[in-house]
């Protein structure tokens, strides 16, 4: 008999947590799993899910911040685990990750997983605000079974700040799905130093949390200062208009490019010469392991998260949150044109390693499976 697995997710949306959780269901044998996924309705997950064959329940109600209708989301969640009786509930960021672990082990699911793939708190919180939130993740980690960390800087901070035993935290990497890394085989080719103009590429959201009107900001500064140079920002958030307006404002519309959310992520990388991932936040950034993979340096934060992924042998770290020291340091970069090409191929062979779907999938199936302790 198929095991009756559910997903709850925040966002109907296609950017990393959403590919991951994508990336883990195109690996598992439909003779084994059925499929079902939660989240918020109307974009393009739903679009995808439905297309793949999935069952999806909608929760138009779930939204980002604490509010009063968290309790009818829980009671929603609860009443969905007993009417499907669902083998494992697998749960993923923060909000949905907090109602959906209790939900289920409230109502008897035999499995309750969560992927926390990135922490609810962070360096720049206040230190009240970082307290409670550290109180609400300890709360979720009591109604799971099995926590999974994209990274081993959070599980070890976890374990240290006893928000979760260490027989429950494990760390997966995550990892492109073999699909998407034959295409990016396929089209990414080795980057050449004597291009006239290079081409500076981000994929992901324009929220906060990536620091993206930064990294505009800094375009705009080099893009004012020299000519041998581009910035394609490609995603959507709730920061692009914004960012768009930026560019306008500057006039630099035909060098600052915001295209948009981008499904094609092999093509748009095969037009990048160096993968830019300023963020003050993360869990570990799928856009740089596809970078990575399409053997492109990468420029990323220096915060741990990145830095499990990146040093200087296959691209470089630049201080959090500061845009004097991104410009200045941008300006370095496009000039050091001649080790492009070595630290892309450095960090293809280093990720190949590290990050491979194989690990990645063999991981969640030994959870599902039940064959860690």
């Amino acid at each position: 008999m198929k095991k009756r697995i559910l997903h709850i997710q925040l966002l109907p949306l296609l950017s990393g947590v959403q590919n991951v959780m994508l990336h883990l269901m195109q690996g598992l044998d439909p003779e084994e799993f059925e499929i079902w996924v939660a989240c918020r309705p109307g974009g393009p997950l739903v679009e995808e899910v439905t297309k793949r064959g999935y069952h999806y329940l909608p929760l138009p109600l779930l939204k980002h911040k604490i509010s009063p209708l968290d309790a009818v989301i829980l009671m929603q969640l609860f009443f969905l685990c007993r009417k499907y009786r669902f083998d494992i509930v697998h749960t993923h960021s923060s909000k949905p990750g907090l109602l959906g672990r209790i939900a289920a082990r409230l109502a008897g699911v035999p499995l309750v997983i969560h992927t926390g793939h990135g922490a609810p708190f962070h360096a720049l919180m206040p230190l009240y605000e970082k307290k409670f939130y550290m109180q609400l993740e300890k709360l979720g980690a009591s109604f799971c079974h099995k926590m999974v960390f994209v990274n081993n800087y959070h599980r070890e901070f976890y374990i240290e700040h006893k928000l979760i035993s260490t027989d429950k935290a494990i760390t997966i990497y995550n990892a492109p799905d073999p699909k998407l890394q034959a295409e990016i085989e396929q089209l990414c080719k080795p980057k050449l130093s004597m291009k006239k103009v290079i081409t500076i590429g981000t994929l992901g959201r324009f929220s906060p949390a990536k620091n993206s009107i930064m990294m505009v900001a800094a375009a705009i500064r080099i893009c004012k200062e020299r000519s041998d140079v581009q910035f394609v920002f490609a995603g959507d958030g709730e920061l692009l208009e914004l960012c768009r307006k930026m560019v306008k404002t500057n006039d630099l519309e035909e060098r600052i490019l915001l295209p948009g959310w981008q499904k094609d992520i092999a093509s748009q990388l095969s037009e990048y010469d160096i993968l830019l991932q300023y963020s003050d936040y993360e869990g570990l950034p799928i856009s740089i392991i596809e970078a990575m993979y399409a053997g492109l340096p990468i420029i990323g934060s220096d915060i741990p998260p990145i830095a499990e992924l990146v040093d200087e042998s296959y691209g470089w770290l630049i201080k959090p949150h500061q845009l004097d020291i991104l410009t200045s340091e941008l300006h370095k970069i496009i000039d050091a044109r001649d080790c492009y090409q070595k630290k892309g191929e450095t960090g293809r062979n280093k990720i190949m390693e590290l990050c491979s779907y194989e690990n990645f999938l063999s991981g969640y199936l030994s959870l599902y499976r039940r064959e860690q302790a």
